[in-house]
């Protein structure tokens, strides 16, 4: 008991008191009575750890998943000892190990390089069997895009028939930093339907499996790399090397996770496990080009004269005029500018492609073009394909068994505005170039070279322009 109110006491402070002061305040407030003063601290401080009053009792669980890619941890930091010595012509770097400690001056004891490039490696952690893949690249510092690529890579198909992991995750665990905060990342996961767990502030006992990956690159990749000739080494090279140590990690290594009651190495029970996982809820492939969809947009008005602006340019929606629209653009900032209209009916927004704006000279009449069937017969191909099944070459390589996945979900593309959203857009959008009625049969053959040109807008607009044409 007079433990307790001395605890009490003690935890009245924010970060708490010694007891030994807290004992001398609760008898100057008698809550205790005088003979507690003759109990030594020593004894006070072993009962409070046997009841489970101090922070030493805190304790934290082992992370463990059920199944791989169940919850995936991805992180980027700091190289250990590489630094970035120039860029080469050829598009690489050429980064020098890093021996001594230098002076305060410079990032974390260690020189910036040229345009301060730092050198930032991104790793991924499986928390079921603990398979690790990681990458080093040259940047400013952790950007976002970056570890999207990696990400990317990470989910999808390899080269290497010995990195086994693919498919995406179920959750995926980052920390609050740029890539959790990055627009283009939730918007990427969100249509890749996978689910973003971010933890708290400074919490890195959470991401301890993944952090404890850059510490195994630290203490083992980066000093062998010491062991070479010189103190050089390009970035590509730097690249192939932790590869291959990761794929040697991940056959070697014991899994978190036995398969079978039998210890295994990290592949082999990614790939046992991987099988195993439940009918209803199958490794999902990463659909094709997923960084190809990323964009930045915004909410735009185009103006009576089918003007849109955008990042200080001018852009030209021609078929329409006076509306809000959702504006879209790669996040590199090339290409054209995707435009979505904003309806509430529940019906799939139409798409348009607005090409940066150039004033016509004074005097051009625009011409009618021709449809797609018109140059198809004014340049007929010479000879067509005869043998569509041909026999292929096959060798008598064994290949390495890969865990079963299923087919990838369709992504939509939000930068994809040049063919129409269905047979029903694109009639709506004919029938506003071309205001006739079409007899049953002409509708048909309209309805025919639609479908055929894959609803392409261009098209669809060239066919009613053409249309036009032959009336007037």
């Amino acid at each position: 008991h007079w433990t307790r109110v001395v605890v009490a006491t003690a935890e009245r402070a924010p970060r708490g008191m010694p007891l030994n002061l807290a004992l001398r305040a609760a008898l100057r407030a008698e809550a205790l009575p005088p003979e507690a003063a003759a109990m030594p601290v020593a004894t006070l401080n072993r009962i409070a750890r046997e009841e489970g009053l101090t922070e030493r009792t805190r304790r934290h669980h082992r992370m463990h998943a059920d199944y791989p890619m169940q919850a995936l941890q991805i992180d980027g930091s700091r190289s250990q000892y590489l630094t970035v010595e120039r860029a080469l012509d050829d598009g690489d770097y050429l980064l020098k190990l890093h021996r001594a400690p230098y002076p305060a001056s410079g990032y974390k004891n260690k020189p910036l390089g040229p345009d301060r490039l730092r050198v930032v490696v991104y790793a991924a952690w499986d928390m079921c069997t603990g398979y690790v893949l990681s990458d080093y690249v040259v940047a400013k510092g952790e950007n976002a895009l970056d570890q999207l690529e990696f990400l990317c890579w990470v989910c999808g198909p390899k080269d290497d028939p010995r990195i086994v992991m693919h498919g995406l995750p179920d959750d995926l665990w980052s920390d609050q930093g740029a890539f959790a905060k990055h627009r283009p990342t939730e918007d990427l996961l969100q249509r890749l339907d996978v689910n973003l767990a971010l933890g708290e502030p400074y919490a890195k006992e959470r991401m301890g499996g993944v952090e404890r990956s850059h510490r195994t690159r630290w203490q083992s990749f980066e000093p062998a790399l010491f062991l070479r000739d010189g103190n050089t080494i390009r970035l590509s090279e730097v690249r192939a090397r932790v590869r291959e140590f990761d794929i040697e990690q991940n056959h070697q290594r014991p899994s978190r996770t036995d398969v079978g009651g039998r210890m295994v190495s990290r592949a082999a029970a990614w790939v046992a496990l991987t099988n195993a996982r439940p009918q209803d809820n199958p490794l999902r492939s990463m659909p094709d080009n997923p960084m190809e969809t990323l964009a930045r947009e915004a909410r735009r008005k185009i103006d009576a004269n089918g003007i849109v602006r955008w990042r200080g340019a001018e852009y030209e929606a021609e078929d329409w005029h006076d509306r809000w629209v959702i504006a879209r653009q790669a996040v590199d900032g090339s290409g054209e500018l995707v435009l979505e209209e904003l309806r509430g009916d529940g019906r799939p927004p139409a798409r348009r492609i607005a090409r940066r704006y150039v004033p016509r000279p004074y005097g051009e009449i625009r011409a009618v073009a021709s449809t797609p069937l018109d140059q198809l017969r004014a340049n007929p191909p010479e000879t067509l394909p005869v043998d569509a099944y041909g026999p292929g070459d096959r060798d008598g390589a064994v290949v390495p068994m890969r865990a079963r996945l299923g087919p990838p979900a369709p992504l939509d593309d939000p930068l994809d505005g040049a063919h129409c959203t269905d047979l029903d857009e694109a009639l709506r959008l004919f029938a506003e170039i071309y205001p006739y009625p079409l007899t049953p049969g002409n509708r048909a053959l309209v309805i025919e070279q639609l479908q055929a040109a894959g609803l392409r807008r261009d098209s669809v607009v060239a066919l009613a322009q053409g249309l036009v044409a032959l009336l007037t």
